[in-house]
């Protein structure tokens, strides 16, 4: 029975070597040395922890509904930047639409200045040049 049970996890295995090979590009290993291999490993399966768990969110939460796959929600968190300005307060673009329905379904915090709602803190600029005159009545005609 424990060989029949270990041989009933062989479709799920090869699926895991399959993501391995495909997605995570683990089909070939470019080391030259055995710490690099070693290396290259650890990362491999750190990144296979990862994606099990943003597949496992994905199928038990309602973003099964809003997303095809795993890694559309990889994809709609991509454009999410972290800007450095020198002698200037490092800044996260705002999360928007179904950014925001993702954090909440992995349980993270938005970061306040990142919220939907929030505005920028930059002044607008005045225009160049002359002001106009004021409008009066006269000039109408």
């Amino acid at each position: 029975m424990e060989a029949y049970c270990t041989y009933g996890l062989r479709d799920e295995q090869e699926k895991y070597f399959q993501q391995m090979k495909s997605q995570m590009v683990a089909d070939r290993q470019r080391n030259w040395s055995g710490e690099g291999k070693t290396g290259r490993l650890f990362m491999l399966f750190i990144s296979l922890i990862l994606s099990s768990w943003v597949r496992h969110i994905w199928n038990s939460t309602r973003l099964y509904d809003l997303f095809s796959s795993s890694l559309e929600i990889l994809d709609e968190m991509r454009p999410i930047r972290l800007i450095e300005h020198s002698n200037r307060a490092k800044m996260i673009t705002p999360f928007v639409g179904k950014q925001v329905d993702i954090c909440e379904e992995f349980g993270f915090d938005i970061p306040e200045e990142c919220a939907p709602a929030y505005t920028s803190k930059q002044k607008p600029k005045p225009k160049r040049g002359r002001p106009p005159k004021p409008r009066v009545e006269r000039d109408f005609y």
